[in-house]
């Protein structure tokens, strides 16, 4: 076990959530995860979301170990789980651990000390454990994070941070925790701490160890149809760069199938060179527009290889997203925004993709020059 270290008595009380379902591979290891901190948690609390295995009686096998406290409940989904967790802490700060993952030994140590520097959300960084590598050694996750003021735009694109954050109960609270939603139930509490202006921060040193295997739900990247349902969520929320980010990212998520929401508009009525869009003269395109995204064009392309483009344009001189319709009705990820700036700083390409790397602000390019 790790030495502790002494925690002088004003720093704020920690307690680590955990929300489990049919955990019993992995569940004990996250708890010993706990156990070698270097500096003590004041609660763990784990919610069974209702458990087939035998997870409850390995997770009360540690109550003589941790300071533990056990929720039974019937399946609700881990957004409920996760607020039921939060709701029953007594303690300021809350750290996240999934039951299938690991706290390195100074998580809590170096967490609480980002929290001090800056209060607010604070991200972990995070080791990969790939079920089935022969080496099985962790791998680093380059861990990034936009500018102060770029934070909330970026999130909207796509969520930039993973699981093992910590908070403070009041902010949580403040936000209005975990809202109902069987996927991306922590994409959604992330916008709304980054929308209020809740700063979001990186721990210094690895924290947390991420396991990806078969019966890790997460390790499929999550169904698209999440995502769709917690931007619609933010498609009014904050400025008019805002509201066109959420607008945007949804439209290449939903694909065409976004575009029945909008109003019809008349090509007619639009300052837009046809050709410049990179669309093949006027006949067949459709047009709609909305207040924050400008007009949107639907038409074949120009190039004459039969594939048809959708071109959001404010107006004749900027595009905003042109992007190659699949035949499935989905958008291909090729986005260019030049016109997306928060703070004066140029959000060019922002990623959409979930697999892309995190490059950070500086080191955006398009996708094309990479």
């Amino acid at each position: 076990m790790a030495q502790q270290q002494d925690v002088p008595a004003s720093v704020p009380t920690v307690a680590v959530i955990i929300p489990v379902r049919n955990g019993a591979d992995h569940i004990d290891q996250a708890l010993a995860s706990i156990v070698t901190q270097t500096v003590p948690v004041d609660e763990v609390l784990v919610v069974d979301d209702g458990s087939t295995d035998r997870t409850y009686e390995q997770v009360s096998r540690w109550s003589g170990i941790l300071p533990l406290r056990v929720i039974r409940t019937e399946p609700t989904g881990s957004w409920h789980a996760r607020r039921r967790a939060v709701e029953a802490a007594g303690t300021d700060l809350i750290l996240q651990l999934d039951s299938d993952d690991m706290l390195l030994p100074g998580a809590v140590a170096s967490m609480t000390q980002a929290y001090a520097r800056r209060p607010g959300l604070i991200a972990p960084r995070r080791l990969m454990l790939v079920e089935g590598e022969t080496a099985d050694i962790p791998r680093a996750i380059t861990e990034r994070l936009p500018e102060s003021g770029d934070q909330y735009a970026y999130m909207l694109v796509r969520n930039y941070i993973g699981i093992g954050c910590l908070y403070s109960k009041k902010d949580y609270t403040a936000v209005g925790g975990y809202r109902p939603g069987r996927y991306a139930e922590d994409w959604d509490l992330w916008l709304r701490f980054a929308a209020a202006g809740i700063p979001i921060s990186l721990a210094e040193e690895p924290t947390y160890v991420y396991s990806v295997h078969r019966k890790n739900a997460s390790s499929s990247g999550g169904p698209a149809q999440g995502d769709q349902e917690t931007l619609r969520r933010f498609l009014h929320v904050g400025s008019e760069t805002h509201r066109r980010t959420a607008k945007l990212a949804l439209l290449q998520r939903a694909g065409i199938e976004y575009l029945r929401e909008l109003k019809r508009a008349s090509l007619a009525d639009m300052p837009v060179d046809v050709a410049a869009a990179g669309l093949a003269g006027n006949a067949g395109i459709d047009v709609w527009y909305d207040d924050d995204l400008g007009h949107v064009l639907v038409g074949e392309a120009a190039t004459g290889d039969g594939r048809w483009l959708v071109v959001v344009s404010a107006d004749g001189s900027e595009t905003r997203l042109r992007s190659i319709v699949t035949p499935a009705g989905t958008l291909e990820a090729n986005e260019t925004d030049p016109a997306l700036r928060w703070d004066g700083r140029n959000l060019t390409w922002y990623g959409w993709l979930a697999h892309e790397a995190w490059d950070g602000p500086a080191e955006l390019t398009s996708p094309t020059t990479r």
